[in-house]
């Protein structure tokens, strides 16, 4: 009885662990990875010198869909320090055309809801974004729109120019 036991335990840790190395998901880790570029992309932005004053609170106010496969992993980084600032996520539905935010989020669909001192990032090609996150031959990559840059008074580093894949 024992002996059947311990092999039918062993049978299970080997099993869990097989389980446990199996690659996750494409698409968690599509998702994962555009959440690391979103929050990287805050360190090469610099706001207006009225929205610095604002920013001199403690938290980065980022907004996004609540329904959005974004959500997940966008939360994942909730109170990390970012700019010398908190990461805080928000549902963007309480926070119209991204009133109180400072990075704004959208989906493919979305409208673009641009303000000034307002980092607009969209996941996928559209209108209305500095940043347009894009899958290139099953590459994340990431096309920037300095115009939309300059017209939210937003300054985008050189060294996040210089990795886009295209800059307008």
């Amino acid at each position: 009885m024992r002996a059947g036991l311990a092999r039918v335990l062993g049978g299970s840790a080997v099993f869990g662990t097989l389980l446990l190395a199996a690659p996750a998901p494409a698409q968690v880790r599509d998702v994962e990875m555009k959440a690391a570029y979103i929050y990287n992309f805050v360190q090469f932005t610099s706001w207006p010198s009225e929205r610095e004053r604002e920013r001199e609170r403690e938290t980065l106010a980022v907004c996004a869909e609540r329904a959005s496969v974004l959500w997940p992993a966008l939360h994942a980084y909730n109170g990390r320090q970012v700019g010398g600032r908190a990461w805080r996520l928000l549902d963007s539905a309480t926070h119209p055309k991204g009133a109180g935010c400072d990075l704004l989020v959208l989906g493919r669909t979305a409208e673009a809801q641009a303000a000034p001192g307002l980092l607009v990032v969209r996941d996928g090609a559209g209108a209305g974004a500095a940043i347009n996150l894009v899958d290139d031959d099953e590459q994340l990559r990431f096309d920037v729109d300095t115009r939309e840059a300059a017209r939210a008074g937003l300054r985008l580093s050189s060294k996040l120019l210089r990795l886009a894949r295209n800059v307008l």
